[in-house]
């Protein structure tokens, strides 16, 4: 029985993960973008730990196909759509 409910909850994880993940080829351009963007103001090596503490949480909650359409709207819907991430990352040095 608690092999059974074992299973199953991975199985769900698994599943969750994989339609919320982004792909590594968005997750590379959002990286560009942010790391280029964050450097000149936070530096090289907070940068990094910021733009990927960001973008693995935008993955959390979103997927290719939802921040796909996101990044077509305007600046100010995708900053407040996004925001979460940017505020914890900001907080938490190295949080992922």
């Amino acid at each position: 029985m608690i092999n059974k409910i074992k299973n199953i909850l991975i199985l769900s994880l698994l599943f969750c993960s994989t339609s919320l993940a982004l792909s590594p080829e968005i997750e590379k351009e959002m990286y560009i973008g942010c790391y280029t963007n964050s450097k000149q103001y936070i530096g090289a090596e907070r940068a990094q730990e910021y733009c990927i503490c960001t973008i693995k949480m935008i993955g959390n909650k979103y997927n290719d196909e939802e921040i796909t359409e996101l990044f077509k709207k305007n600046p100010e819907v995708i900053m407040k759509k996004t925001e979460f991430a940017a505020i914890h990352c900001e907080k938490n040095k190295k949080a992922f």
